[in-house]
């Protein structure tokens, strides 16, 4: 891919040092100006033109619309035949006549061999006219079918049998020469242009195509007009001395005498031209491309609303979110059997435990659970402080439970029984009673 645009136009002397007018004054285009014209030329600069009909073939280089030519058109220029190669098409006009612009130009390339590095270049200026004429139909039978994007494989776009460029050539054949080059990068020179005075015409839905596709996509696809050197000068061609010759298809087949009332009255009349639908639907389609591309744009927005909301209330409806979030959240708890469920997963069957319930390693005693349905009891409803459950009363160190089979023991306040005679005190073997202090056991009798 280069590295030259038509809009970076000041750096191309930098890139290129033939395009400097330092290096070489011979640049192109330029603005042609009565007082720059030396002298007219004569038999010198003499030409002829001779085009024959051709098949259209189209690229697009560097945003500019080439017409690649059939082999077998000549014009002649100083006893030397050039063969027309290709044609470019300029939005606006490359030239510029005492400062005045035309709505577009085509430039006819002619060359010595197929190198093209040099030649001879027929500058035509376009004007805005209505839709008719014979260059207007020139124009309209490819414009419509020209690549929009930049590409250099070549396009064939179908064309009457009688498409000429020859068509091109406007009336007043008066027009102006001088040594330039190349108006696009690498500039080089050895090029010959021959700028006609009086523009021909272009159709005003042909040129709104152009400047819509051209200018609006990617900018104008010309280079300004370059300061003439004065060593330079330009001279005029007079009418007189450009001569067209047209080559018109010739028919092989001869005539022969048929019976009219066989043949169907469909023949179009003369000299009209058969019009092609595709051609017709490309012309509405780039004059209302934009209102085409923003009605298919709200469509586009209307209907992304419209599914939206539709998968909003679904979402909704279904509740999505919450089936999506809750499972997340709960994927580290233990199941129901003290598993752990990690990694976000869940027990079998998704089956989640009971909101109030808790798993059964973290049960907590009866107190502190709840009672059902959430009811709290009052705040006096505590059992009383001193009662203490019936297994954790604790009996007196001192105490015995009392012995009701041994009748012979004394009673509860110490003293002893009326057993009779035959009854003795217990034989204590000199260990104190436990009712009985040991002091009244070691009184003496009197």
């Amino acid at each position: 891919m280069s590295n030259w645009s038509y809009k970076n136009f000041p750096r191309w002397s930098k890139l290129y040092k033939t395009c400097s007018i330092n290096n070489y004054p011979k640049q192109s285009p330029i603005n042609i100006v009565p007082k720059d014209i030396k002298q007219e030329c004569g038999t010198k600069c003499q030409i002829t033109i001779k085009y024959a009909p051709s098949k259209c073939y189209l690229v697009n280089d560097h945003n500019t619309i080439i017409i690649n030519y059939e082999p077998g058109s000549y014009i002649l220029y100083q006893n030397t035949w050039y063969e027309l190669s290709h044609a470019k098409i300029h939005v606006p006009s490359l030239h510029t006549f005492d400062g005045q612009q035309y709505a577009a130009e085509i430039d006819l390339y002619h060359c010595l061999d197929k190198q093209c590095d040099s030649g001879v270049v027929l500058a035509i200026p376009l004007n805005r006219s209505p839709d008719f004429g014979e260059s207007v139909d020139f124009i309209n039978q490819f414009i419509y079918q020209a690549p929009l994007n930049n590409t250099l494989v070549e396009r064939e776009v179908t064309v009457s049998d009688t498409w000429n460029i020859v068509s091109l050539i406007p009336p007043d054949r008066t027009c102006y020469i001088y040594q330039g080059s190349l108006p696009h990068p690498p500039c080089t020179g050895g090029w010959t242009w021959i700028v006609f005075n009086q523009p021909s015409r272009i159709g005003a839905t042909a040129l709104k195509a152009l400047q819509h596709n051209i200018i609006k996509r990617s900018g104008e696809n010309i280079r300004p007009p370059v300061p003439l050197a004065d060593s330079l000068g330009i001279y005029k061609i007079s009418h007189d001395w450009v001569t067209v010759y047209e080559e018109r298809p010739i028919t092989t087949s001869n005539p022969t005498e048929v019976d009219s009332s066989s043949v169907p009255n469909i023949s179009p009349p003369p000299n009209t031209l058969a019009i092609d639908k595709s051609t017709v639907f490309e012309q509405y389609f780039y004059e209302y491309r934009d209102k085409i591309r923003n009605v298919m744009l709200f469509i586009l927005i209307i209907l992304i609303i419209a599914i939206s909301i539709k998968m909003a209330k679904y979402i909704i409806r279904n509740d999505i979110v919450n089936n999506f979030l809750v499972p997340e959240n709960l994927g580290m708890m233990p199941g129901p059997n003290g598993m752990n469920y990690g990694n976000g997963s869940m027990p079998p069957n998704h089956s989640m435990p009971p909101n109030n319930s808790m798993p059964p390693n973290n049960s907590m005693p009866p107190n502190n659970s709840m009672p059902p349905n959430n009811t709290k009891q009052p705040n006096n409803s505590m059992p009383p402080n001193n009662s203490m459950p019936p297994n954790n009363t604790k009996q007196p160190n001192n105490t015995k439970p009392p012995n009701n089979q041994n009748k012979n023991k004394p009673s509860n306040n110490g003293k002893p029984q009326n057993t009779g005679e035959g009854n003795k005190p217990p034989n204590t073997e000199g260990q104190p009673s436990n009712n009985v202090s040991p002091n009244q056991n070691n009184k003496p009798k009197n």
